[in-house]
């Protein structure tokens, strides 16, 4: 992209300083534009974390709830479900303990599980805001008749 031969000298001079501030003109509309791209990044990365997390913590409530529908009495369907939820999340959460309750009706149990996100995570980082640094999740199944 050099001027073009035939112009006169004066012209030639002005279309290279016209070149060159294209050039200029990228580099500002780059770092203009950079930051909203690194943001969108970065969001996009701690939002996938963070529902990577709630799903992990959905299904650790579904597969207490469903376990717990082989104890034979309420004490022991509570125990089937607290360890089965507990281990649901043990690889995913590491030295992080989720919080396991279950409840029971007569034809319903519910498994509600909260997991504190740990500070370090990535989805914890204060460039971009989660909604919650507490996910939670319940899954409620219903009894089998006798």
């Amino acid at each position: 992209m050099f001027a073009h031969p035939d112009l006169p000298r004066r012209h030639r001079a002005i279309a290279r300083r016209l070149l060159r501030n294209q050039r200029a003109a990228a580099v500002v509309e780059m770092a203009l534009v950079l930051p909203l791209l690194l943001t969108l990044l970065v969001g996009i990365l701690v939002y996938g974390q963070y529902y990577m997390i709630a799903h992990a913590v959905q299904q650790a409530a579904n597969d207490g709830a469903r376990a717990a529908l082989v104890g034979l009495d309420a004490a022991d369907r509570d125990v089937i479900a607290r360890r089965v939820a507990t281990r649901s999340l043990q690889s995913f959460a590491g030295d992080g303990v989720p919080a396991v309750s279950v409840s029971e009706t007569t034809d319903a149990i519910t498994v509600a599980v909260a997991y504190t996100v740990p500070p370090d995570s990535f989805a914890r980082t204060a460039f971009v805001p989660i909604p919650d640094s507490v996910v939670r999740a319940r899954a409620t199944f219903e009894l089998p008749v006798d």
